[in-house]
């Protein structure tokens, strides 16, 4: 376990988490449908290439504290190309709804960040109390 002390993290809810899954999979979509680019750049420019990593954290945190899912700070600017891309290839109402939302909400989960620490790759938030190790 080591601690990263210039990877600033905060923690989403698990809908937050399954709402920026939402966003990130319907930009993909109406990049593919509409974009015309090639695959590595819609991977880019839909934020797809962030849910790699949150799938991990999001396992890791159920499967041993049961709390939210760490997204560093820096990852926000995923979710940003997600939307401006939506906005830009037609993306579902409330699916762009959706994502603003998020991104607001991010600003200000983004104020209330920790220290992330990685133990097996993952990247953790540490307990603001002790607990049982995982596994």
């Amino acid at each position: 376990m080591q601690a990263e002390d210039d990877l600033l993290a905060f923690e989403i809810t698990r809908a937050d988490f399954q709402a920026l899954t939402r966003v990130i999979e319907h930009a993909r979509e109406r990049l593919e449908a509409e974009s015309g680019a090639d695959r590595q750049t819609i991977r880019n420019a839909s934020g797809e290439e962030l849910l790699p990593l949150l799938y991990s954290r999001a396992g890791a945190a159920i499967a041993c504290d049961g709390d939210g899912v760490p997204m560093l700070v820096c990852e926000i600017r995923h979710l940003d190309a997600a939307v401006v891309n939506l906005e830009s290839y037609g993306g579902h109402e409330t699916i762009l709804c959706e994502g603003h939302t998020l991104l607001e909400r991010f600003a200000v989960l983004s104020k209330q960040t920790r220290a992330a620490l990685t133990v097996d790759g993952i990247l953790r938030l540490p307990r603001s109390t002790p607990q049982t190790p995982c596994g």
